[in-house]
């Protein structure tokens, strides 16, 4: 008869073989496993960032195996903590570290690799929500897409894209960019992804476009008859995997931070105050949507939430109604 004792070790050597992880890369690998390129740059730079730390090396200096994580203790996460606050990391940059610090962790712990999960005892610190600061107004929306715009007209005599200089079919290309950013909602990192296979017509003129998002889930977006048509008429290339929005020289799709380059430029020489990134604008789309009296499960649907409850936030950010408004003057 096998005894408590036996089966709890017996349990314990099953948990431990769940992977095949002999160090903090081949944990990182497993843990990163599926994610897009760009998603898998970001985390591993979070944890160098840790791992730097935790050795007094700078995050671009450092390898992944410098560091043994099982000899890391709960005081170790919470001066990680102290330093960040210390370096002024705004409370979103970092409780984004702390949290992919904390996600490696717990894939560690759950597949046996790690006897103890330091950081899951670590509290991030608050913050104020400032999503209020990074919605447009519609009159500010307009006015980003004019600029684009002014910049694309067409001149005179060309009335087919392949007559364009490569300056203007760089503007023409911005411009798209811009709009099809705010009437899809879409992120940036889907924009930056899609290709010629993604669009196609929908029925009565419009177009659609599938976006595959955050969490490796995937839907679907009507495009309006007119962006439709002016998205088609920039295609180049015969190829469905081809880009959308394709960089400089034609041949590899814009990059995140390209795009975020170009929205930023043209909100600047629109005269918009702030930091303006493409996240703005799917802000901006859900808010002015909502606004508009779409209906809460559409716009859902169309921005990729997982629940409704995340829209209410732009409620609580473009408030229609306050008790102040009712006192005397």
């Amino acid at each position: 008869m096998v005894s408590p004792t036996q089966k709890g070790r017996d349990a314990q050597a099953t948990h431990t073989q769940i992977a095949d992880i002999n160090n903090t890369s081949g944990l990182v690998a497993l843990w990163l496993h599926g994610f897009s390129p760009e998603t898998v740059r970001s985390y591993e730079y979070d944890i160098r960032c840790f791992i730097g730390f935790m050795t007094g090396k700078k995050a671009q200096k450092v390898t992944l195996n410098d560091l043994d994580l099982r000899t890391v203790q709960l005081n170790d996460v919470q001066a990680y903590v102290d330093f960040l606050l210390y370096k002024k990391y705004s409370p979103a940059s970092l409780n984004r570290q702390l949290a992919a610090v904390r996600s490696l962790f717990t894939m560690g712990f759950d597949c046996g690799y790690l006897t103890f999960n330091a950081p899951a005892k670590v509290k991030g610190v608050k913050q104020k929500d400032s999503l209020a600061e990074r919605i447009l107004s519609e009159f500010e929306t307009m006015q980003l897409l004019a600029t684009a715009k002014s910049k694309a007209l067409q001149p005179r005599g060309k009335s087919k894209n392949s007559s364009l200089s490569p300056k203007e079919k760089i503007a023409l290309r911005n411009h798209l960019l811009l709009e099809f950013l705010y009437y899809t909602g879409a992120r940036v990192s889907e924009v930056a992804r899609l290709t010629w296979r993604d669009v196609k017509s929908n029925r009565n003129g419009l177009g659609q476009v599938t976006l595959f998002g955050k969490g490796g889930k995937t839907r679907t977006v009507l495009l309006s008859e007119t962006l439709y048509r002016d998205v088609l008429n920039t295609k180049t290339s015969k190829d469905p995997a081809a880009a959308v929005f394709a960089s400089r020289k034609g041949d590899k799709p814009l990059q995140v931070r390209q795009i975020r380059k170009i929205v930023n430029d043209t909100a600047a020489e629109a005269g918009l105050d702030g930091n303006v990134s493409p996240h703005w604008l799917r802000h901006s789309h859900a808010s002015h949507s909502l606004d508009r009296g779409a209906p809460p499960q559409l716009v859902q649907q169309t921005l990729g939430h997982q629940s409704l409850h995340t829209l209410t936030r732009y409620a609580h950010a473009r408030p229609s109604d306050s008790s102040g408004l009712y006192l005397p003057r």
